[in-house]
């Protein structure tokens, strides 16, 4: 569950998130909270201050602390997901989303029910995770209680506002729940994909995530990390090229190959130059079904070399 904001004007609002609003009003604290980032300029005061390298790496450094020092965020779109705001940021933002629902007309009553049902699905977690969207909006205590009072402040005749419960309930309905097995799943180290009809296995014991960019697998010491992604060319030839070429990155020789399934791949080894460092790994371009599938492997310098045969071995697990 999440929103967040980019520069700009631009709201993303997500299924998850979604799927737990009851009503338009409540949606619109959600989306006006977002704005007074935009407006108040957080998000782009926050985004100032990430460093970003262009290795055509997805994001294990949202999941590994370790590897981020040394990979950066590599894609600001999910950078942005992760960003920490302020209390004082919060604060102003949850006072501008207040001051533009009521300039729509919505109830703004409804904007504590959200930070309300954020609070109860922790709690039914045991409070092990917060919600994404608590997680990645860090509030103090009393919040519920200062958007309350400030509501209690205003004048108090709601009769010209809307909530719209039953609309948005109609826009909801046939909406997945939780993850959608048809953009992928795990099963096992093993990652499937129904609509586009491959499989891989990753190593055992790896934590694994599916992102919306790539399917990322981090060791259990958190200091490699092998990701999945689409890549843009038309060839394996073409896309390694085009990865290799990138500035800070140096290669060995690449080298063609066929995988399980009769599936051919180009592969090679990789070295990039980073801030903090060195990032050692393999690469391999699988073409697959009219695509070219991106499959990387990588560690620090002196990681490594312990890492090393298990990405080349376990891509050979790709196949249709």
């Amino acid at each position: 569950m999440n929103a967040f904001a980019l520069p700009g004007g631009f709201i993303y609002v997500t299924r998850g998130l979604l799927a737990h609003l009851t009503n338009e009003a409540e949606l619109a604290s959600v989306v006006g909270h977002e704005i007074g980032h935009v407006t108040a300029r957080h998000t782009a005061a926050e985004m100032s201050k990430q460093q970003l390298i262009g290795l055509g790496l997805a994001a294990a450094s949202m999941a590994s602390s370790q590897v981020a020092k040394y990979a950066g965020t590599a894609n600001q779109a999910l950078g942005i997901l992760y960003l920490k705001f302020s209390r004082d940021d919060e604060s102003q933002a949850d006072q501008l989303g207040l001051r533009y629902m009521r300039r729509a007309s919505y109830d703004p009553r409804q904007m504590p029910e959200v930070f309300r049902m954020l609070e109860r699905l922790g709690a039914a977690e045991g409070g092990a995770r917060l919600p994404t969207w608590l997680e990645t909006h860090p509030s103090p205590a009393n919040r519920v209680a200062a958007i309350s009072a400030q509501i209690a402040a205003l004048p108090q005749d709601f009769s010209g506002t809307s909530v719209n419960r039953d609309a948005y309930e109609r826009l909801l309905d046939g909406l997945v729940f939780g993850n959608n097995p048809r953009q992928g799943y795990f099963a096992g180290s093993q990652f499937f994909h129904p609509d586009l009809r491959f499989r891989i296995a990753f190593p055992d014991g790896w934590a694994l995530n599916n992102g919306a960019q790539a399917v990322i697998a981090v060791s259990p010491a958190k200091d490699a990390a092998i990701e999945l992604s689409q890549a843009a060319e038309p060839s394996a030839d073409a896309a390694a090229r085009a990865f290799l070429a990138q500035q800070g990155i140096t290669s060995g020789s690449s080298a063609r190959l066929t995988l399980a399934g009769g599936l051919p791949g180009v592969s090679a080894p990789f070295a990039a130059a980073t801030e903090s460092g060195t990032l050692r790994g393999t690469v391999l371009f699988v073409e697959y079904s009219g695509a070219v599938y991106r499959i990387v492997g990588y560690a620090p310098e002196a990681r490594w070399p312990s890492y090393q045969e298990q990405p080349s071995a376990r891509s050979r697990a790709f196949s249709a």
